[in-house]
């Protein structure tokens, strides 16, 4: 019991960490909060704030309650518990109220520069990573996603095809349903979901990083999936996936986008 508990502080611990990532955003809370607490306490909007923070910082810490969200919602998106979060509104509160104590009109320009210029500096980690591009699409997923989507839709229109089932990966995956719900899959994001054993099979063969491209044929004929968009890899699978029927009807990125023609 001991042991066990003492993995799960840690692992909030560690996803503390990785939410916050190498930013500053946790210490702008935690001055708000102090400031807050100690010269508002008495406000209504400080009051409703503190609790607030206080309440979901509990949830978010004890590994009591962290176990019972986790077998709910799963560990791969516990950090969004940290979503609920006042940060925005705590940070707001405590500067502007902060500010206007002043009396000096150039001393409240002169800590509003300030204040700006932590919140800026504090949260270009999340810029910086590559978090964020630019877009052509109105979904604004990556065009590499919207190019695959594309090509599948365009095929099908010319083949008369109505249902479209396609396989990929997950990095392509995730934009492909935002992009179009229409297109259905046989499994969902890290292959959870799978439709059948062989659903799970394809999955597992399409992330490998050298996949047997015959046997990933089998295994989509067996899903009923009309289309693909695999990962290029080194090696060439045109031959082994053209035996089961998938032949190349495009690219986009580094994915190229198979199509089954029937015989």
């Amino acid at each position: 019991m001991g042991d066990t508990m003492k993995e799960m502080i840690e692992w909030i611990l560690w996803i503390w960490s990785l939410y916050w990532n190498e930013g500053f955003y946790q210490y702008l809370l935690l001055v708000s909060a102090v400031y807050l607490l100690i010269f508002h306490r008495r406000k209504s909007g400080a009051k409703q704030i503190l609790v607030s923070l206080a309440v979901i910082l509990f949830v978010f810490f004890c590994p009591f309650t962290a176990a019972a969200i986790r077998a709910c919602i799963g560990s791969d998106v516990y950090w969004r518990v940290l979503w609920l979060l006042p940060l925005i509104p705590a940070v707001a509160a405590a500067a502007a109220w902060f500010v206007t104590s002043k009396k000096s009109k150039l001393l409240q320009i002169f800590l509003l520069l300030l204040v700006t210029a932590a919140i800026a500096i504090s949260g270009q980690q999340m810029l910086k990573d590559g978090n964020f591009v630019r877009t052509a699409n109105r979904q604004k997923v990556p065009d590499t996603a919207a190019r695959i989507c594309n090509i599948i839709q365009e095929a099908a229109a010319a083949d008369g095809i109505s249902e479209i089932r396609i396989a990929s990966d997950d990095d392509a995956n995730s934009y492909i349903r935002v992009y179009d719900a229409s297109i259905q899959m046989p499994f969902g994001r890290w292959g959870k979901g799978a439709l059948t054993k062989a659903s799970q099979k394809l999955y597992e063969e399409i992330i490998s990083e050298t996949p047997h491209y015959k046997k990933l044929a089998r295994l989509a004929l067996r899903a009923e999936c009309n289309f693909l968009a695999l990962p290029q890899r080194e090696k060439d699978p045109h031959a082994a996936l053209a035996k089961y029927g998938y032949v190349e009807i495009g690219t986009s990125g580094s994915y190229t986008v198979y199509q089954l023609k029937e015989s």
